[in-house]
């Protein structure tokens, strides 16, 4: 009698829909004939930040070539994470980082891929979408945390720092001095006058007059002139501000049309770098073809 065989928690995911919902049918959107095999994602688990009761779904797998893109969306649509595989380079159970997007830049985990070796058979090459109802997560995969501070970025005039992680400390620059409130727990900034704080400022004797601004682009204050060009650009004084407006054209797209575009984009991008090698290892096939051919006829 043969003992018992372990065929190992990954090797028995690739028989079921886990990490899926068991009652999911993984069927793209409108189509009929195609299922997702249960053997592509065989586990996976996914730290996000915010709502404990956010529910997550497979929304979209692009098959391009040598690439196999998942995107994953939580229930309102929103894209949270995308993760790309090779498939030439591929290894069975092999887990690939997750990292979030957008507002979930703070989402963290990972994905692990099944035995891809029947892929081409089982599954056309293309990009398929799939709903909530067809392609959810089992609630258990998707891990809540507390949103906090993972890192600090200095932006100045244009020009950012490295991130900073760990204990960071705030120095008091000039005419500043900070104090710490144990009793309410925070740090307070206050603006000085007074003692070695102060630094001499090279426009002290402008402070006080009406025109501070000397110089734009290096025409004296009293020499400029904004003016439109009489056709379509229009320049106006509102108070305070000079408003510069495009009256010949209106935008034609809003902020619906214009984020289809670029979620649409986020997936292409991360297939079309590749599909100009596979381009080119189809073109070296077919030259070799050619001349193996040309050999073969003139032999």
């Amino acid at each position: 009698m043969p003992g018992s065989v372990n065929i190992e928690w990954l090797n028995q995911n690739s028989l079921r829909a886990y990490p899926l919902k068991e009652d999911v049918s993984r069927v793209p959107t409108g189509l009929t004939d195609v299922t997702l095999p249960n053997y592509v994602i065989v586990d996976f688990i996914l730290t996000v930040a915010g709502d404990p009761s956010v529910r997550l779904y497979l929304s979209q797998l692009a098959y391009v070539g040598n690439l196999l893109t998942f995107v994953i969306s939580d229930a309102l649509s929103s894209q949270v994470a995308t993760c790309t595989v090779n498939v030439n380079t591929h290894v069975r159970n092999t887990g690939y980082n997750i990292v979030g997007s957008d507002e979930y830049s703070d989402a963290l985990g990972r994905m692990v891929v099944g035995d891809l070796t029947n892929l081409s058979r089982d599954l056309a090459e293309g990009l398929y979408s799939f709903t909530l109802a067809t392609a959810e997560f089992e609630p258990s995969t998707v891990r809540p945390a507390l949103r906090a501070i993972r890192s600090l970025r200095i932006s100045n005039q244009g020009s950012e720092s490295d991130y900073i992680y760990g204990h960071v400390k705030l120095l008091a620059g000039t005419n500043l001095q900070l104090t710490y409130l144990a009793e309410y727990k925070a740090d307070r900034i206050d603006a000085v006058d007074g003692g070695w704080l102060n630094q001499e400022c090279e426009c002290g004797d402008e402070i006080g007059k009406n025109n501070i601004v000397r110089l734009i682009n290096g025409v004296p204050i009293e020499d400029v002139e904004i003016v439109g060009d009489g056709q379509c650009v229009d320049v106006k004084v509102q108070g305070n501000r000079i408003v510069i407006s495009d009256i010949c054209s209106t935008p034609c797209c809003g902020c619906p049309e214009l984020e289809l575009i670029t979620e649409s984009l986020k997936v292409l991008e991360a297939t079309v770098g590749n599909l100009e090698t596979y381009s080119q290892q189809l073109s070296d096939r077919i030259s070799s073809f050619v001349t193996n051919y040309i050999l073969t006829i003139t032999g």
